[in-house]
């Protein structure tokens, strides 16, 4: 551990007065001074009876703790800011507004967060667990450079934070744009900021001021929000097998726009009306980007120059249906030759 330079500079000038270290010891223990920075500091000199003070060599842990702070902070960032994003993505889903252009679709999205979530709580339990088990043996590792820095900014960003939601709360007021679903989503944002806070304001406080709530709170409020989250967002979202057959409805409707494509530029259909039955493979114009999937779809004649092409999905929930008709587990679009 880094010693403080005042603590080194007592230790060697008392040893030059010719104090043996017990009694240096017990000149410090009243002070402040943990026990672990006394005897670190003591064991520092040595002392010489032709030369004084005999420095002894220290080695530096500063880089691994930096690393190991660093490591902390940011898989404390990464729970946080990826419990949000899930937060405002199942409010926007659970609390439609009209013009949304965000559908149960835009959910895919939301597994990056989640898949972050499943990754970087655990790791942020255990290096926390690392961290706690590390100053209560060492109080004075709360008071490392690094740790104070990375403390500091981080209650600087999330108070800021803070305070630029409270803002743009006002200005939507001010402005009448205030509705149920913007609120709720302000106060996740506040509520996470806030979580923030309150885990690193105890970094400022003496180790005995902090109570025993105030730790559990602190070591597992965060943890049991993105907990609480990533189960709803489960549920919600859906796990591998929902996600498998959202992939295999994408390939399908990729088949089929690129199928219309075919259609549009197939000689059967240049120049002339549409047949009456019309094998939408026989106009594929790249078949090996097809999918098996392609074979599936359907084609209807809708007029001489308009037609329907039609294919069977497995989540029509999870599609967008901007230009498309989708009427239970049939997904149709329809395209014209002119």
């Amino acid at each position: 551990m880094q010693i403080p330079a005042a603590l080194s500079v007592f230790v060697r000038d008392a040893l030059n007065k010719g104090l043996s270290k017990d009694d240096i010891r017990t000149c410090l223990t009243p002070s402040s001074w943990t026990a672990l920075e006394i005897d670190t500091a003591l064991n520092s000199w040595s002392y010489d009876k032709l030369v004084g003070a005999v420095p002894q060599p220290l080695r530096s842990t500063a880089a691994w703790d930096a690393v190991f702070y660093a490591l902390l902070f940011a898989a404390f960032g990464m729970v946080i800011a990826n419990t949000l994003t899930l937060l405002l993505g199942l409010i926007t889903l659970w609390m439609p507004e009209a013009g949304d252009r965000f559908s149960s679709s835009g959910l895919r999205g939301l597994r990056w967060s989640m898949a972050a979530l499943i990754i970087f709580t655990p790791v942020f339990v255990w290096l926390h667990h690392k961290d706690a088990h590390n100053c209560a043996a060492n109080p004075a590792s709360k008071y490392g450079g690094v740790r104070r820095w990375l403390t500091a900014i981080a209650i600087f960003a999330a108070a800021m934070t803070l305070l630029c939601d409270a803002i743009y709360l006002i200005y939507c007021f001010l402005d009448g744009d205030l509705t149920t679903r913007f609120i709720t989503k302000s106060g996740a944002v506040a509520l996470l900021s806030l979580v923030v806070i309150q885990y690193f304001r105890q970094d400022r406080q003496d180790h005995e001021s902090v109570s025993k709530l105030d730790k559990l709170f602190a070591r597992w409020l965060a943890t049991g929000l993105a907990v609480f989250v990533l189960a709803f967002s489960f549920w919600t979202v859906g796990g591998p097998a929902q996600g498998q057959m959202e992939h295999r409805d994408s390939l399908r409707v990729s088949d089929m726009h690129r199928l219309s494509e075919g259609i549009r530029n197939c000689e059967a259909t240049r120049d002339k009306d549409l047949p009456d039955e019309l094998d939408p493979m026989s106009c594929a114009r790249s078949p090996q980007r097809l999918t098996g999937f392609a074979s599936q779809v359907t084609y209807k004649k809708l007029s001489a120059t308009q037609f329907q092409l039609c294919t069977t999905v497995e989540a029509p929930e999870r599609l967008r249906g901007y230009n498309a008709d989708i009427r239970g587990n049939l997904y149709c679009i329809t395209d014209s030759i002119k």
